[in-house]
């Protein structure tokens, strides 16, 4: 990437811009950022009163907390991508320690030795479970060792030019032997989670507990991946919101601008082509290219007219289910961190007991908050100065669904029993491990599926885009069909972030951003 614009690129003296970038989360400041470093003139329209997405941080009472994602995946994506846009030294990452607690007991996740003590730790806990546990330990080192090898894999599209074919066969040479991992590992890409450990297991309890962290349908490949995507978690200096900020002052800072409270009403067309969007206020803006880095299935029915989208794309994107959404507690207590059994480790996964939660305890579970495993963030842990001296922010995250006992749109009174009723269970929970913290907590207040749904424009406060359930998600190809992932039935409406590409998440939104904006700057926006 050079910062010579495409000569198909609009002259100086139009009024349109080369490429309107509907959302300001991680995909739409990445695709705007390359695009106002390569010259074009970009635009990013944000919905919400403030950029970042589920990339957001903010403070109260003298704590910060991170509203959406708790911490990066590097997967050799974002620290590359931030390297090529000159933001790397500015975001500061650092590694964020992850720990598992399972019946009280805290272990770190710092290499595979630490996993096999996990699972040592299991058999124990689990009478008669031996066999099938060593099974599934097989297939995770086997996991474990070829993503170990890919993480190191250098991606064309972050590689400095011409430099791609040496690091190739440098890393071929370092790695090759991982290879041979690759067709158990296929195998496993096309089975899910929760039926493989069936197989292999008795206990539903145990089954709960080892997919219990992962949205419904994750396959295998990517449930037991994360013992190795556990070492590649990072939280940058003064927060997650410190990534949109760098992104964005990159934009601005190459001649694009970014507008908040800019709500998109319609993708405006000529002919069959995008060549513009409408805001809410009226106001009319015209582009050679927009690019959706939004909930794609709102941006095919809603923003574009009526059969404008081949029936048959519009069926299976109407009808494709979305991913799970989260219930965030926010507590700032009056304890030093020391004092939290945390292991110094900044990011905790603590399952409440060895029952565990199945599929359907998501919808229907009374008490599921009681029993959910929680995600816990402590910032402070990375930067002291995140939270009072000689106290603790926590950030507490249950994974929940959209329609979890009758759904989460209801009258403002029902509304207000049901969060209370999450927030108490989920202390009570999250005490069992932390004994008296109740005593402690000064200040509590929480984020709901409908607080997603409202900040984002997420259908039903969807976080990981689409269904991990192949069956019910929307096929968008494979790794290597990435690139034409960001294209959609209309011309010049390209899409990006975790809605055109499956599984989503972070990597993936920056990847997408990157294939869409060097779409626009490869065919440019001539007409």
């Amino acid at each position: 990437m050079t910062n010579t614009p495409s000569r198909q690129l609009l002259d100086a003296s139009s009024s349109r811009h080369d490429a309107i970038v509907i959302g300001a989360g991680l995909s739409g400041l990445t695709a705007a950022a390359f695009l106002a470093q390569a010259g074009a003139r970009v635009l990013v329209c944000e919905q919400a009163g403030q950029i970042g997405g589920l990339f957001n941080s903010f403070r109260r009472g003298g704590y910060l907390f991170d509203g959406g994602i708790k911490a990066v995946e590097n997967s050799a994506v974002m620290m590359p991508m931030l390297a090529q846009l000159g933001l790397l030294e500015r975001v500061q990452l650092r590694r964020s320690p992850i720990a598992l607690v399972t019946a009280g007991e805290v272990q770190p996740i710092l290499g595979f030795a630490d996993v096999e003590v996990y699972f040592r730790s299991l058999e124990a806990l689990y009478p008669g479970e031996e066999t099938g546990l060593r099974r599934v330990l097989a297939d995770a080192r086997a996991v474990y060792e070829l993503l170990d090898a890919a993480l190191c894999f250098p991606i064309p599209f972050f590689a400095p030019v011409g430099s791609f074919p040496e690091a190739q066969k440098t890393w071929f040479q370092r790695n090759g032997a991982a290879l041979t991992r690759l067709p158990r590992a296929a195998a496993l890409m096309r089975a899910e989670l929760r039926p493989y450990l069936r197989q292999h297991l008795r206990s539903p309890g145990l089954v709960n507990l080892l997919s219990q962290l992962f949205p419904d349908g994750t396959s295998v490949f990517f449930g037991l991946g994360y013992f190795r995507m556990f070492l590649d978690y990072y939280y940058p200096r003064g927060g997650i919101q410190a990534i949109p900020a760098a992104l964005a002052d990159a934009v601005t800072g190459w001649g694009g601008e970014i507008r908040v409270n800019a709500h998109v009403e319609e993708v405006l067309l000529q002919g069959r082509e995008a060549c513009g969007v409408r805001l809410a206020t009226g106001e009319e803006l015209a582009s050679g290219y927009v690019i959706a880095a939004s909930d794609l299935r709102q941006a095919l029915t809603r923003l574009i007219p009526p059969d404008t989208v081949p029936p048959r794309f519009e069926r299976k994107l109407t009808r494709a289910e979305v991913s799970h959404s989260v219930f965030n507690l926010f507590l700032g207590v009056d304890l030093p961190v020391e004092r939290l059994n945390l292991a110094g480790c900044q990011h905790i996964f603590y399952a409440p007991d060895l029952e565990g939660i199945s599929e359907a305890d998501r919808v229907a579970r009374a008490d599921y908050f009681a029993h959910v495993p929680q995600e816990i963030s402590i910032p402070c842990l990375h930067q002291p100065d995140l939270a009072p001296p000689g106290k603790t922010g926590l950030v507490v995250s249950a994974m929940t669904s959209w329609q979890f006992d009758g759904g989460w749109e209801r009258e403002p009174s029902a509304y207000a029993a049901l969060k209370e009723r999450c927030t108490r269970e989920l202390i009570a929970s999250l005490e069992r491990f932390i004994p008296g913290l109740a005593q402690h907590i000064e200040l509590c207040f929480t984020a709901t599926p409908h607080t997603v749904a409202s900040l984002t424009a997420n259908t039903q406060g969807a976080i990981m885009g689409w269904s991990y359930h192949r069956g019910r998600s929307l096929p968008r190809g494979n790794f290597l069909q990435m690139r034409s992932s960001v294209l959609t039935p209309v011309p010049r409406l390209l899409t990006a972030g975790h809605w055109s590409f499956s599984p989503g998440g972070s990597p993936v939104a920056v990847l997408t951003g990157k294939v869409a904006a060097e779409h626009v700057l490869k065919h440019g926006t001539d007409r």
